[in-house]
């Protein structure tokens, strides 16, 4: 079930009118059907050229669907959130407003045959994992890829915007939308001085490994959390030995993960659980003095995976928590 989320019912109300509002009509007036194309799409991967306005969208990517949702294009068919129950990321589900695209499911690689039924005018891919590079020419043959600009888990949300738009033919809008969600991390930024310059650590924990901590400055949730005013990592956690930007910590270590916030999650609410109430973590000076938060995967995955709609439902699931455990020890 989805629930009110503030920014980001306010975002698709003042932005489109309504998220979704459109599906897979016409639009009117610059957006029109024949507007901007032919559209050629410059990529990482090679350029595309997209012909006529697309009417049949598959986003094998959640980045890649909100887009498109968020512009006002339903897409026919989108990438199955499988972990999810429904399938569906939350701030995904309350964009669709009850629509209900066909989900794919890519953990086993793309399913040629599935996509091909749905009849794509475009495939959006702008953040595909596994690489869209090993099934390219596959892909193209059903139907133009609309991929990454550098690289997927690269390029920011902005970028990805900007790539589905063009290839349905929404420029305006999407800058509209681009703006609207900077001036709500602005705003958020301005409310809550207490963010500027505040070391920050962020972990996933997975019992009997321990903490995977992110240890690359440039991370994408550390990136979000420096939109909001934040410092980023500390020194010591930023020279934590790691491979792809996640340090392993065992027990006897967590005092090395301690800054002015830590943040913390994991696949196992219960297992989070269990953390907390370890008493070597519950040492860690920051833990200490309640400057902690811990959340679910809806939140976490919505800062190391941004999109349009993710950003503000991060906004709204975590400002208020980062505040008041910033303050928890004031007075």
């Amino acid at each position: 079930m989805t629930r009110a989320l503030p920014v980001l019912a306010a975002l698709c109300a003042l932005a489109l009118g309504a998220c979704g509002g459109e599906g897979s009509g016409e639009a009117t007036g610059a957006e029109g059907a024949a507007a901007g194309f032919p559209a050629r799409i410059d990529q990482q991967l090679g350029e595309v050229t997209i012909e006529d306005r697309p009417t049949r969208v598959v986003a094998l990517d959640y980045p890649s669907a909100d887009a498109a949702i968020a512009l006002g294009v339903v897409p026919v068919g989108m990438y199955d959130v499988t972990y999810l129950e429904g399938g569906v990321q939350e701030w995904t589900g309350v964009a669709l407003d009850g629509e209900e695209p066909e989900l794919i499911d890519t953990e086993g690689g793309f399913p040629f045959e599935a996509i091909l039924r749905l009849r794509p005018d475009v495939i959006l891919a702008t953040n595909t994992y596994p690489l869209i590079s090993e099934s390219w020419d596959e892909l193209n043959a059903i139907a133009p890829v609309v991929g990454h600009v550098d690289a997927p888990g690269v390029d920011t949300w902005q970028q990805g915007v900007r790539q589905v738009a063009k290839a349905l033919g929404r420029g305006p809008r999407a800058e509209r939308l681009i703006a609207d969600v900077e001036a709500s991390v602005a705003r958020v930024r301005e409310e809550h001085p207490e963010f500027a310059g505040k070391t920050v650590s962020f972990f996933n924990y997975v019992a009997g490994d321990g903490l995977y901590v992110i240890d690359d400055d440039s991370d994408a949730s550390i990136e979000f959390l420096r939109d909001l005013g934040f410092a980023g990592l500390t020194d010591e956690v930023a020279r934590l030995p790691g491979q792809q930007g996640r340090a392993q910590v065992s027990a006897e270590r967590y005092p090395t993960i301690d800054a002015d916030l830590i943040l913390g999650t994991s696949p196992d609410p219960a297992e989070l659980e269990d953390l907390e109430r370890d008493t070597l973590f519950s040492r860690v000076p920051a833990v200490a003095r309640g400057a902690y938060v811990g959340f679910g995967i809806g939140p976490s995955t919505a800062m190391a995976f941004p999109s349009v709609l993710s950003v503000p439902y991060a906004i709204d699931e975590l400002a208020s928590r980062l505040a008041e455990a910033l303050t928890a020890d004031a007075g």
